[in-house]
């Protein structure tokens, strides 16, 4: 953010006006540097979150895993494709999500050759509200995924939750960035049938971030990577079930991106 910028730059001109380094050179290539950084985008991975999309802004995911939890097959893999639109001023009064997502992604190429014949669709409301642990920003979420669907989906419960989240911006120039979110779903862990809580942290530095998060007996960890020529596109790369709790442990891969329409 432009706020964050100016106090890097603020911070910058104030070391080198009182001299903290014993070397000036070193100091005035440490200060460019950190004033080349990009505002860190700390993201928890694999879990639902306070915050949500703003008004007109579109998103969409594409994600693989190398395990399919329906078929409980090591050899058959799973992927999904999500989008959706946010609505609403969740500052002045309440912001909504609208998503929809294709739970079966085979083609001719590889599976059954069913293409969306199975997906679902979720919504959740949020609001931001003044943050609890002092951060710079807080907003709480309630929602239902798989709210209705199509194909196998209707076999699955409607998972309804809701999740606090809460960010802020530590180290000398405000140069790192911290998030971590709490929750409680009615249909979240072991396989997505039963009720648990969730949560998780994450830290972000210029355009990485690690997260890890649980779900009951499930632990994800993970790291999304940001690219500045492509604004909006991120590639997360997660262990679930990292511990092999649930005997469920698989690499999911998601290629994220967002755009303002309106």
């Amino acid at each position: 953010m432009l706020v964050y910028r100016g106090l890097k730059v603020f911070s910058c001109a104030l070391l080198l006006a009182t001299g903290a380094s014993a070397d000036p050179f070193e100091n005035y290539a440490a200060s460019l540097k950190l004033l080349s950084l990009s505002d860190p985008k700390p993201a928890v991975a694999n879990i639902a979150g306070g915050f949500g999309a703003g008004h007109g802004l579109f998103y969409a995911a594409v994600s693989y895993s190398d395990y399919d939890l329906q078929t409980k097959d090591r050899n058959d893999d799973d992927g999904s494709i999500a989008f959706g639109i946010g609505l609403g001023d969740p500052i002045s009064s309440l912001g909504g999500e609208i998503t929809i997502s294709l739970t079966s992604v085979s083609t001719s190429l590889w599976g059954d050759g069913k293409f969306a014949d199975e997906g679902n669709v979720s919504g959740k409301v949020h609001r931001r509200v003044t943050p609890i642990f002092g951060g710079n920003a807080a907003s709480v979420a309630i929602g239902a995924s798989n709210v209705t669907g199509w194909g196998s989906t209707k076999d699955n419960p409607v998972n309804y939750y809701g999740a606090y989240s809460e960010q802020k911006n530590f180290g000398s120039f405000k140069q790192y960035g911290l998030a971590y979110t709490l929750g409680y779903g009615s249909a979240v862990s072991d396989t997505e049938t039963k009720g648990d809580a969730f949560a998780g942290v994450a830290i972000g530095y210029d355009d990485y971030s690690f997260s890890l998060s649980q779900i009951g007996r499930e632990t994800h960890v993970a790291t999304t990577l940001y690219f500045p020529q492509f604004p909006g596109f991120g590639v997360t790369i997660a262990q679930a079930d990292a511990l092999n709790e649930l005997q469920s442990k698989r690499l999911i891969i998601s290629l994220s991106i967002s755009k303002q329409l309106f």
